[in-house]
């Protein structure tokens, strides 16, 4: 298994150069997450040289417009022509820095609950999507997320739904993203788990959430982890797990300062190695 990497989701309280400083003396990879790239293209281009040149390698991007529908968490641009335009312009400015990369991606939902609509132009608009990232050297990467937000941030509350839609896109560089704390509850997740098109594993410990941003550090939390990643191991994947924790609107958040956060990172690599060495055991029968 490869070490934890860690998102800049996760990061949020931390500088660009603290990101890259934590990365270094934990030895992790980043996932880049767009937002915390300046708005101006130029200087934006200047923060991805810099992280380029410091050698931390990267694993994923998380684009600043990441659905094709409006969701809750980012409802402007309501045109799925307008958002798909904004993710190919993120894929045409990552891919003149790093190749064969996923970009994460969600489906968004339609307001009055239209999920035929939202599947039918995702098919659509993930074909074109694709298709560029393809000829740029990328890749998308979908993600199902929790039953929670079914018809405010996607339409897909099962792993398997996103085994679907990404069959129905049919699409080479088209894969999929596993968040197993958005998956685990899924009474079906072990079964559905397999290596083909599965390109990247995220990461986070569940606790009975008090707002809609309120995951845990690894060990924190009730996920059972081993089963689930034993069965990723066992399928065949060798990609990247990333470490993705969002803390916002509770009293005790992970984002409350840098430390805290901070903290929390090396909390979950501690518990990831564990595991990773939990699973050699396995997979070796010793």
């Amino acid at each position: 298994m490869q070490s934890l990497a860690v998102s800049q989701i996760t990061t949020t309280p931390l500088t660009l150069e603290e990101d890259l400083q934590l990365c270094k003396r934990l030895g992790c990879a980043l996932e880049i997450a767009e937002k915390k790239l300046s708005a101006d293209r130029s200087e934006a281009h200047d923060q991805l040289a810099y992280i380029k040149e410091s050698g931390v390698r990267i694993t994923s991007i998380q684009p600043r417009t990441l659905t094709v529908f409006p969701s809750a968490s980012a409802p402007e641009p309501q045109s799925p022509e307008a958002r798909l335009e904004n993710l190919i312009a993120s894929v045409d400015l990552f891919s003149q820095y790093w190749k064969d990369l996923p970009l994460v991606s969600n489906t968004g939902a339609d307001p009055q609950g239209n999920e035929s609509r939202v599947w039918d132009g995702c098919v659509e608009h993930y074909r074109t999507l694709a298709d560029h990232a393809q000829k740029q050297g990328m890749k998308i990467a979908l993600e199902a997320l929790g039953p929670s937000l079914m018809n405010r941030n996607s339409i897909l509350f099962a792993y398997s739904q996103a085994q679907e839609l990404a069959a129905t896109v049919d699409r080479d560089g088209f894969g999929l993203c596993l968040d197993v704390y958005n998956s685990w509850q899924d009474p079906g997740l072990i079964a559905s788990i397999s290596a083909d098109k599965l390109f990247l594993v995220q990461l986070a410990d569940w606790r009975r959430p008090r707002s809609l941003h309120d995951r845990r550090a690894l060990g924190d939390g009730a996920i059972a982890f081993l089963p689930i990643l034993r069965r990723v191991v066992e399928c065949g994947y060798d990609g990247d797990y990333v470490l993705e924790i969002f803390s916002d609107s509770v009293p005790d958040s992970l984002w409350k300062d840098a430390s805290t956060i901070t903290e929390a990172v090396e909390t979950s690599s501690l518990k990831f190695n564990d595991l990773a060495f939990d699973i050699g055991k396995g997979t070796s029968g010793t």
